[in-house]
């Protein structure tokens, strides 16, 4: 039978940490959800979302805590860490401490050495927005969601066992590995995107001092691919330094697949270009297209509409009425015809989906879905 947790305490009620007490609370199996955080407005507005029973402070909110989820940034956390150590007498029997950091071989560290008679799992949900705080939380950020569970060989397998089941019944897909392979993993296809996003990013915008015209045109597909690059950027600078070592091998990797390319490019390689193009498709062609992953969602499709004033609000407005909630509305460049191309961005899968099938009802034509 699965175990219900009495008194979950989540420290840090931001977008993540929001987000986890909203699924918690929604699963049945957690009694109570008692909240910590260093701003009063976050906690209040984590009240009024329903992502917390109760705020408290720290020491009375972990007294019987039986599950203490800590959600803030990985610096912060490491602090929090040692005094959610100092209070753990106060703890309910077979209390779990588990956290939802980006990077986990410096957390581990930590609660190994903090803890003294509690059992930590490192947790990571490989879901997130470019959007921030708890206004942003949604419990179904965690739906379908990969959600990394870490152990080793100190872990306790009874408590690895009460949380993955946990946290199947906030409908994420649960995967394990270990500290060290997590920070390599999510280095490669997440920290070093955002390092190229922000690169590109950078490189135009210094362009654009001489011209207005790269602006102009970065507003359609440059935009789409660097969209990553609007997160918040100290988060990603402490992500940076923490995951430094990883990050730092897959930037010299990097520099070497680029410096291959410029070769080829010099000695007119057509062969080795269209390899290096050909490679690319075929991996993230097969990559699945419908599942979260360690970059935020946007699922996305084209829309033909008539090329006439009032179209858009038109869309819009046809949306709204049925409850779907659209991320972001593009204007593509205009295609051969009478027609032009809106492209519609959505956060949840769900709205994607339905929006779909009200413009197809209403004899709109429908495009490059994923």
């Amino acid at each position: 039978m699965s175990r219900v947790f009495r008194r979950a305490c989540i420290i840090g009620c931001g977008l993540i940490g929001g987000s986890v007490g909203l699924a918690l609370r929604r699963t049945g199996r957690v009694r109570r959800v008692v909240g910590v955080d260093s701003d009063p407005e976050t906690l209040a507005a984590a009240l009024t979302r329903g992502a917390i029973d109760e705020s408290a402070a720290l020491g009375e909110a972990l007294r019987g805590a039986d599950l203490i989820v800590v959600a803030t940034p990985v610096p912060v956390a490491l602090g929090v860490m040692r005094e959610v150590a100092e209070y753990e007498r106060l703890f309910a029997p077979r209390a779990i401490v588990t956290d939802v950091c980006s990077t986990k071989v410096s957390i581990a560290r930590q609660a190994a050495r903090c803890l003294s008679r509690t059992a930590y799992v490192g947790g990571h949900p490989m879901a997130g927005s470019e959007k921030s705080g708890i206004l942003a939380a949604d419990a179904k950020l965690l739906e379908n969601a990969v959600y990394v569970l870490t152990r080793d060989s100190a872990t306790d397998g009874a408590a690895f066992a009460d949380l993955e089941a946990l946290v199947r019944d906030v409908r994420a897909r649960v995967t394990h590995m270990s500290p060290q392979e997590h920070d390599r993993v999510v280095a490669a296809i997440s920290h070093v995107p955002h390092v190229v996003a922000a690169a590109l990013v950078n490189q135009v915008a210094a362009l654009a001092q001489d011209s207005e015209h790269y602006p102009e045109l970065a507003a359609g597909g440059f935009r789409d691919i660097t969209r990553i690059a609007s997160s918040e950027p100290a988060l990603w600078r402490d992500i940076a330094l923490d995951n430094e070592r990883e990050i730092a091998l897959l930037l010299d990797d990097w520099t070497a697949r680029i410096e291959a390319f410029k070769r080829a490019l010099a000695a007119g390689d057509s062969l080795g270009l269209e390899s290096f193009f050909s490679a690319a498709r075929s991996f993230r062609d097969a990559l699945p297209a419908r599942a979260t992953g360690a970059i935020g969602s946007a699922y996305s499709f084209t829309v033909s509409v008539s090329d006439e004033p009032g179209v858009i609000g038109d869309v819009a407005s046809m949306l709204g009425r049925e409850g779907v909630s659209i991320r972001n509305i593009g204007i593509l460049e205009s295609r051969e015809g009478d027609d032009g191309q809106l492209l519609l961005q959505f956060d949840q899968l769900n709205d994607h989906d339905r929006a779909i099938d009200i413009l197809q009802r209403h004899g709109y034509g429908i495009a490059d879905r994923p």
